[in-house]
């Protein structure tokens, strides 16, 4: 890290007290408290030593926050992106993973209400009536264990109430895009309320088929998903209450949003099409937690299932030879915790279970008119986990924290590749895919933070983080090691000005070891792409967030990250299919081979960019409100994202490297003086550019060209938003 960088960093952290001088005069214009539960209890978010951003509800709304995806653009160090058939890949902070198959876990937790969701198509559920989202950057190995590396993001949503309320609203756009949503929350007791609430969300395919004749397939990239959810929320002590809910979403449209390479159109827009896709994915959770207050403590349990079923049709953009995948998949976890506090100690003791079983069959149409076919009946994963943390107290303004978890975790298959005819008959066997693997693990947390005034803290955390291991195709041994991390981080938390300006900053550093990546071994007598371990990578960064009332009608609230993330020692000495591969020989890419010498040939990627890791992500948004004569109001935002360039994944073709770019929304709300109405009109992306999400190399061929394609991220929409409260 550069000298200035360093100095930069300690600046962040040695002004907080100093800009206090800078007070005025306390009035009503302060910034909302947010409370977060992100260490496992309710807590002011300025009071918890993390780096922790938190949007509100009204947030999200106010910025056009819809999924998960959305987030990239409101939480420093963040990419998020979705697949053609829904899976959502998320990156903090430089890791994360690629593998969203039954296979793949990844590298950031993602709860609803506590509740693990373990499979990457169902985190792009909708946000629609929600409280809160969390986003936890950092190894979160305590408190929330399994693939909690990189982080954790917990999405809360409102709980009924004791007032009968409700809501509605409808919004078009362009792509004939149609949004509709309502909640309607009913006290049926003293004791007992009930809250519903859903979501509707429709669109026409971002890619348009230009393809004529009776073989032209559909549009791409279209959306059409519907989602309800009730919840009902029974007190009938003040020292009990029990909350019940459950979930239903159904994810249609058409498959696909994945541009070949060489573009055939030379518009990602416009693609030729010889395949009806398809997406039809179902699923529902249902989910239970029960609080109890034992005076001295208070127990919470949390018992959670999720079923999901897809069924998707896709096309290779390349070929446009047609594949199948249907697959279900059930998950079961149970969490109970213990917590208390006393004068000078606040502490949780928990045990934590998860099982998921999955059945998977996806065939891919090969040109001699037979199908590779991988059926794999019996996949499964089990974690066992008992954890501990507690904070105390020094003095007032000093507090010590540490926390232990113990993981073990059990993972495996029994299914195989094989040749199928058009029947779905097995006509010959490419290998058998069994594994039965077991990895355990202790992972710790040691934490200090300090009030350096009552509105100004610094904290320092040493912590550690893991994901288990995992196995490829073929039969034993065919497994590879966990992913393991060690997170140093240093940072200051300030509300200054009279409560009107909020000041957070961290910097942080990164040991991580035996990253999981592909790469060449043996199958079935035949090379072919396996996942090993690299050795060593080194990510270290800073960030900084700020939210600032200047008045009473303006507000800004901004976010910049500087990340650098390198491949410390990362040699595999077989390669892979792009070292072994001659005709890479003289293509721009970052890893060294010497092609001079016969396949398979050692491939050293020391010094490379991790994927997804833009040096620098700025999120800047300003919004003002108008006054109107009759005492209505019109508020207009403007927000804009940038991003330096990035690799989109490790190897460093540049053919997988998105250049630098903005992508700016502008919003503009009408609240009448009387009623509780709004209407929003808006535009989102309003530069248009074709920015891609996702792109790798070609591992069939071995070739630096990509390989099913690029991503890229959804054009330039617009419309208009209705809502009303009653």
């Amino acid at each position: 890290m550069s000298k200035s960088r360093l100095m930069f960093g300690a600046a962040i952290v040695a002004m907080a007290p100093a800009l206090s001088v800078f007070a005025q005069t306390a009035d009503s214009l302060q910034l909302e408290e947010i409370v977060v539960t992100a260490q496992r209890r309710a807590e002011n978010l300025q009071e918890t030593p993390l780096a922790v951003s938190a949007i509100t509800g009204e947030g999200l709304e106010s910025q056009g926050v819809k999924s998960v995806v959305d987030l990239s653009a409101t939480v420093p160090s963040l990419q998020i992106t979705n697949t053609g058939g829904g899976a959502s890949q998320i990156f903090m902070r430089g890791i994360g993973s690629t593998n969203t198959t039954e296979v793949g876990d990844p590298a950031v937790a993602y709860h609803i209400d506590g509740i693990y969701i373990a499979r990457a198509t169902a985190t792009g559920a909708l946000f629609y009536d929600i409280d809160r989202v969390e986003v936890l950057r950092g190894p979160q190995g305590t408190l929330y264990g399994r693939n909690a590396t990189a982080g954790a993001i917990n999405v809360i949503t409102k709980k009924p109430t004791q007032q009968l309320e409700g809501s509605a609203s409808v919004e078009f756009g362009n792509y004939d895009a149609l949004t509709t949503g309502g909640m309607l929350n009913v006290p049926l007791a003293d004791t007992l309320a009930v809250r519903a609430a859903f979501q509707t969300t429709r669109h026409d395919g971002y890619q348009k088929s230009i393809t004529q004749g009776p073989q032209a397939g559909n549009d791409k990239d279209s959306q059409d998903d519907k989602s309800a959810r009730i919840q009902a929320l029974w007190t009938p002590t003040e020292k009990l209450s029990l909350n019940l809910r459950a979930d239903w979403l159904h994810r249609g449209g058409n498959n696909g949003g994945d541009v070949a390479y060489p573009m055939e159109t030379g518009d990602p827009r416009t693609i030729l099409s010889r395949v009806n896709t398809s997406r039809d994915n179902t699923f529902w959770s249902a989910g239970t937690e029960l609080n109890y207050d034992l005076d001295w403590a208070q127990l919470t349990y949390l018992v959670g299932f999720n079923s999901a079923k897809d069924n998707r049709i896709g096309e290779n953009p390349a070929t446009h030879a047609p594949n199948y995948f249907h697959g279900i998949d059930e998950t079961w976890s149970h969490e109970l915790r213990l917590g208390g506090e006393t004068e000078s100690l606040k502490w949780v003791i928990g045990a934590y279970y998860f099982k998921e079983d999955n059945d998977v069959d996806f065939r891919i149409f090969q040109a001699d008119n037979r199908y590779l076919s991988f059926i794999q009946p019996e996949v499964f994963a089990k974690t066992k986990a008992v954890f501990s943390q507690a904070t105390w107290s020094v003095t007032d303004e000093l507090r010590l924290t540490g926390g232990v978890r113990y993981t073990e975790d059990r993972k495996g298959r029994n299914g195989g590749t094989y040749f199928t005819n058009n029947a779905g008959a097995v006509t010959s066997t490419v290998t058998l895919n069994v594994s039965d693997n077991t990895w355990d693990r202790v992972n710790w947390r040691a934490g200090v933070d300090y009030d350096l005034t009552d509105d100004s803290m610094i904290y320092a955390n040493l912590a550690t983080g893991y994901k288990a291991g995992g196995y490829f195709d073929g039969v034993e041994p065919n497994d590879y090691k966990p992913e393991i991390i060690t997170s140093y981080e240093l940072g200051v938390k300030n509300r200054l000005l009279d409560n009107r300006l909020q000041l957070n900053a961290s910097a942080f550093y990164y040991d991580y070891q035996d990253f999981q990546v592909s790469a060449v071994g043996t199958i079935a007598g035949q090379d072919a792409t396996v996942t090993l371990n690299a050795d060593k990578a080194e990510i270290y960064g800073l960030e900084v967030e700020t939210d600032f009332l200047l008045t009473e009608e303006d507000r800004i609230d901004a976010s910049v990250s500087w990340l650098h993330a390198r491949y410390k020692k990362f040699l595999l000495p077989r390669g892979d299919a792009f070292a072994n591969n001659a005709a890479n020989a003289s293509m721009a890419r970052c890893f060294t081979a010497n092609y001079s010498a016969a396949a398979p040939r050692a491939a050293d990627f020391s010094g490379c960019h991790m994927a997804r890791t833009p040096e620098w992500s700025i999120n800047l948004g300003y919004q003002h409100r108008f006054d109107l004569p009759d005492g209505a109001s019109l508020t207009a935002r403007v927000q804009s994202h940038f991003e330096s360039s990035k690799y989109l994944e490790y190897h460093g073709f540049q053919q997988n490297k998105q250049d630098d770019f903005t992508k700016t929304d502008l919003s503009l709300t009408y609240a009448p003086s009387e009623g509780s109405w709004t209407l929003m009109a808006y535009v989102r992306n309003l530069e248009n550019d074709d920015v891609r999400t996702a792109s790798g190399p070609n591992a069939t061929t071995g070739l630096a060209t990509n390989g099913n394609g690029d991503f890229y991220a959804p054009p330039r929409t617009y419309g208009v938003r209705f809502g009303i409260d009653f």
